[in-house]
């Protein structure tokens, strides 16, 4: 009796002591969340350890993510993360393989006139090779515009253009066009579309944007551009606003040389920057990509691309963009009359790009890398500045599901080659999942 009478009141103590530790292991807060505090360990007197309650942490950001994946990455892995690059043929060829595998680029270019694109069933096999094979999860991009652009035009067959989707005076058209490229799109394996378009067209001889534009009204180029954008996102696909600052009064393509716009920053106000200033402020845009124009008002010397002026100045500390910045092609020849790949590259990171566009094939790939490192080698680029263009771009991963939290977590615990290891915060997979799943422009709310 005296012993079942010890071993009930031993039983007891256990109860309480793991209740109360329970209790202090963990508080929460207002928001749901639950806050860490210190390990408990509880003892009784015969000195057999109960279990240790591991405290849970706040749930993690995906800013707070992707800067812990940043932390474990070597710095050619950083680069890599910042191109996007083309590529030749409709399979996964050795090329691929160097600059998939061993360069880790950002992500591909998807170009009916590189051989890209033949079917269907192949397209669709060709990016889940690319993804299989990819260390960080990749940005397929396309130009699926509609109408005299679309470079899915063989599997597609002929879509609207934005000249029909503005001329219709629907947003709810324009909104259905963007989730049905979002459709087809994810169907192929594909997950960015460098649409809508918001140039607005003052110039209606414009040799580079012929049907691309949804009007010359800054007004319907907004309400058109917020619902395809809409569209896409709802659909899972990363929108992009371009051509910052505004190609629209061009008369030149900036495929063949660069253009010219000497008006001020108060008339670009007024009209080229009313698309970008109200979808930047209702926290919709993910990404925006900038043009290759000179505008003596803007900065007298660079290409609006590479200047520093533009992409710091007015795209991120006046507009207050917080997404991610992308170059258009640096082969164009706007920028390649004058400077060669790798002096374009340098200089857009400089200017303020995340992501370039323009390397085509592994050669192009090598030497845009080799200069970018270099570059940061030098004290001519921080390492600072890749480390935030990189996190912005992680986090755009990790938004829209590219990179899942699973390989997120595998990430976190895998340090780069020349890197030791840093120490992580546990991160939950489950405490991420809300967010991952939450539309852009709910999560940036």
């Amino acid at each position: 009796m005296r012993k079942s009478k010890r071993y009930f009141v031993l039983v007891l103590l256990f109860f309480l002591l793991i209740g109360n530790a329970c209790s202090a292991g963990t508080s929460s807060t207002g928001s749901g969340q639950i806050t860490p505090t210190t390990r408990v360990t509880a003892t009784v007197r015969t000195g057999q350890a109960l279990p240790t309650v591991v405290p849970s942490t706040a749930t993690p950001t995906l800013d707070e993510l992707a800067r812990g994946i940043v932390r474990n990455l070597t710095l050619d892995q950083k680069l890599g993360q910042m191109v996007i690059v083309e590529f030749y043929g409709a399979t996964y060829n050795a090329d691929l393989q160097q600059m998939i595998e061993e360069s880790q680029i950002s992500g591909v270019l998807i170009e009916n006139n590189n051989g890209n694109v033949e079917s269907s069933a192949q397209l669709t096999a060709l990016n889940a090779t690319l993804q299989a094979h990819a260390h960080i999860p990749l940005f397929i991009s396309t130009d699926f515009e509609g109408g005299y652009v679309n470079e899915l035009r063989r599997i597609t067959g002929e879509r609207p253009s934005e000249a029909a989707i503005g001329a219709s005076g629907s947003v709810q058209y324009a909104y259905d066009q963007g989730l049905a490229a979002a459709h087809t799109l994810t169907a192929l394996g594909l997950n960015v579309n460098f649409m809508p378009i918001v140039d607005v067209l003052t110039n209606p001889n414009n040799p580079g944007l012929p049907q691309r534009t949804f009007g010359s009204d800054p007004t319907l180029v907004t309400n058109m551009g917020r619902a395809y954008l809409k569209g896409l996102t709802d659909g899972g696909v990363i929108g992009c606003l371009k051509h910052f600052p505004g190609l629209g009064a061009a008369s030149v393509d900036p495929h063949r040389s660069l253009p010219t716009d000497n008006r001020s920053l108060s008339q670009l106000a007024s009209i080229d920057l009313v698309p970008y200033r109200t979808l930047i402020n209702e926290g919709i845009v993910p990404m925006v990509m900038t043009t290759h124009l000179l505008n003596p008002q803007l900065d007298p010397r660079l290409p609006t691309s590479l200047s520093p002026a533009v992409v710091t100045d007015l795209l991120r500390n006046r507009l207050h963009f917080e997404g991610v910045t992308i170059s258009d092609t640096l082969w164009m020849g706007g920028i390649s009359n004058t400077y060669s790949l790798a002096q374009a590259a340098v200089m857009a990171v400089k200017a303020g790009e995340d992501l370039l566009l323009g390397p085509r094939g592994l050669s192009e790939t090598r030497s845009t890398l080799a200069a970018l490192k270099q570059a940061v080698l030098k004290g001519e680029l921080s390492e600072s500045q890749v480390n935030a263009a990189v996190e912005r771009i992680l986090t755009l991963k990790l938004r829209y599901g590219i990179l899942s939290q699973a390989r997120a977590l595998q990430l976190l615990a895998t340090p780069g080659n020349d890197q030791a290891p840093t120490a992580q915060a546990p991160f939950h997979a489950s405490e991420v999942e809300a967010d991952l799943r939450r539309p852009l422009w709910q999560a940036a709310a």
